[in-house]
């Protein structure tokens, strides 16, 4: 597991184990990619001495997964009602031969890209990156600012999920009309 070293308000643990249970030189990749998101946006300096413990289990990998853990991570630490600075959604891209990018790619697409690249947005700003292979400054920003259009739809979503999860939610539904007959 990744520990924060933070003195100054709440300590982040991730651990990030594949299907098998065996921890792999990649899971430790998740793990420090999970902690650094936490401690981007979670509210940590208004919990000292807090532990917020993260962990994830990877069940399959049809792609994109570090993708998937991170947009994963955002619905999770909503609905635990976890204090942070706002939403936060992850987008993955894979670069082929010809130039073509393919968003949210498959691990056979993946397997074939020239490069990859996931960048983890809140708001406008980028909190966290990981690109592989080899790209030009231009396609890098090329695809910084397009994955800024896909993380908008993607946060559109998050929002419809989560009202409909609200909706749901008798306690909710009471402080939204106290003279409910629900009580």
């Amino acid at each position: 597991a990744v520990v924060s070293t933070q003195s100054t308000g709440a300590v982040v643990e991730a651990t990030v184990r594949s299907a098998t249970g065996h921890g792999t030189p990649l899971d430790k990749m998740y793990e420090e990619a999970v902690r650094r998101v936490c401690e981007e946006v979670i509210l940590t300096t208004d919990h000292p001495r807090t532990s917020f413990q993260v962990i994830v289990q990877i069940e399959d990998n049809a792609g994109s997964v570090l993708s998937v853990i991170m947009n994963a991570l955002c619905l999770a630490l909503m609905d635990a009602a976890v204090p942070m600075k706002g939403m936060f959604g992850a987008v993955a891209c894979v670069q082929t031969e010809d130039g073509t990018l393919q968003w949210d790619p498959t691990t056979d697409e993946e397997a074939g890209g020239q490069c990859s690249y996931l960048f983890v947005y809140s708001g406008q700003d980028m909190i966290y990156s990981h690109c592989t292979g080899q790209f030009s400054v231009d396609q890098y920003m090329l695809v910084l600012q397009k994955g800024r259009q896909v993380a908008v739809d993607l946060w559109a979503f998050f929002r419809e999920a989560f009202e409909k999860l609200l909706k749901k939610d008798v306690k909710f539904q009471m402080l939204l009309n106290p003279k409910s007959k629900l009580r």
